[in-house]
């Protein structure tokens, strides 16, 4: 035992340096290589630049944050992405300060990085052309004394239409509302609930969180007409004040914006709100919206599938934001919902949202200084839509920004 012990010590003695002496030989010489191969500029496949008229933003569904840059950025991305590095330092070989200050941008934020050409197609971008195995995706029900009686068939039709979501909103009067809550439970597609009921004060905190757990399709409650807001422990249980009033729909409000890569890809070329929607309203009628006033049928006499084969129920899911004004020159149109419904021209349903307050030609919102209206930054007209003024917008951000 004690020569065998030796004869492997000896062995190490011999061996191992000339192992260890080609190990660092080699992984030198892969570092040499690697030193001297030509290194690509490669974005980050989940992070997208959305360029508006004057800013571009920086949407990172990754960690669901969006950073605001210059528009001059979103241009060197679109010029110096999967370059070579050599060939980006030569295009701007005058203008290098600028181009430290991007990459710096880039780097520091991790929106993209050096690689070789051998990592190139691990970061290839991502197809933005969206669908959905799904004929209606979300639908909003109002449980009324009028439609609860036929709500147990309209859910037949919707596991059949494959819905996700539903925002159910429960009328007064309408007692049986937990029994249909079980009944929604057979919708083998669903996932989501948000259910809206009116206040009662016999019902607390536990009766509802009682509802979420023998019945975890919903994802929250909302108790409206409350004589005071509260919040349970755990979020999922909220009481408001306000009536249920969908005239309030359409806001615009940074707290709304959506980043993540469905809804990116689905807001290219489809309509961010009513796309594969149906809505019932308190009477029974057929909608896109239930602001809307047009339906298509009532469930008394038009089944759901009736109602979305009708002319024009699919019309409003293709109007996305590149083709509303306003909207096509703002940098945040990829990550905002979008109203049809409530728009400052009723007669063109391509025109800007009416409960907007962001000007995307000065960047700023309602209520910040040196703000003015987007009407002060263009032309109006049902024929031509709205045209940017170039010459009055640049003379206001020189004003506001010092600069043009």
């Amino acid at each position: 035992m004690h020569e065998r012990t030796q004869c492997f010590k000896l062995l190490y003695m011999i061996v191992f340096p000339f192992i260890s002496q080609s190990l660092v030989g080699y992984l030198s010489n892969m570092t040499t290589k690697n030193m001297s191969k030509e290194l690509y500029l490669i974005p980050i496949e989940v992070v997208n630049l959305t360029c508006g008229y004057r800013n571009c933003v920086v949407i990172d569904s990754c960690r669901n944050r969006i950073l605001s840059a210059n528009r001059s950025l979103y241009d060197f991305f679109l010029n110096s992405m999967l370059r070579s590095r050599k060939s980006i330092y030569s295009m701007y070989a005058k203008e290098r300060e600028t181009l430290e200050e991007y990459l710096d941008f880039l780097f520091n934020n991790e929106i993209a990085f050096w690689g070789t050409m051998d990592e190139l197609h691990l970061f290839s971008a991502y197809n933005n052309n969206w669908d959905y195995p799904s004929h209606i995706t979300n639908a909003i029900v109002s449980c009324s004394t009028t439609t609860c009686d036929r709500l147990s068939e309209l859910f037949g039709t919707f596991s059949q239409l494959c819905v996700e979501a539903i925002e159910l909103y429960v009328g007064y009067g309408v007692e049986q509302w937990p029994e249909i809550i079980k009944r929604m439970n057979k919708i083998v597609t669903l996932k989501y609930v948000k259910l809206f009921v009116p206040f009662n004060q016999d019902q607390d905190f536990a009766y509802y969180d009682n509802i979420i757990r023998i019945n975890p399709v919903i994802d929250q409650i909302i108790i409206y007409s409350s004589p005071q807001t509260r919040t349970n422990h755990t979020g999922t249980v909220i009481n408001i004040l306000q009536p249920i009033d969908f005239s309030n729909c359409g806001l615009v409000d940074v707290a709304y914006f959506c980043h993540s890569i469905p809804f990116f890809t689905e807001s290219q070329r489809h309509n961010t709100c009513l796309n594969r929607k149906i809505c019932i309203d308190a009477e029974g009628y057929i909608k896109n919206c239930p602001a809307m006033a047009r339906s298509y049928g009532n469930i008394k006499d038009t089944t759901l599938e009736e109602a979305i084969n009708k002319p024009g129920f699919k019309d409003l899911w293709y109007i996305c934001k590149d083709q509303i004004d306003v909207c096509k020159d703002c940098e945040f149109r990829y990550m905002c919902t979008d109203c049809r419904c409530f728009i400052k021209d009723p007669d063109n349903i391509y025109s800007q949202p009416a409960k907007c307050t962001y000007n995307p030609y000065i960047c700023l919102w309602e209520g910040q200084d040196g703000y003015v209206p987007v009407e002060e930054c263009g032309t109006y007209s049902r024929e031509t839509g709205f045209v940017p003024d170039k010459k009055r917008i640049a003379e206001l951000n020189k004003r506001i920004w010092g600069e043009e």
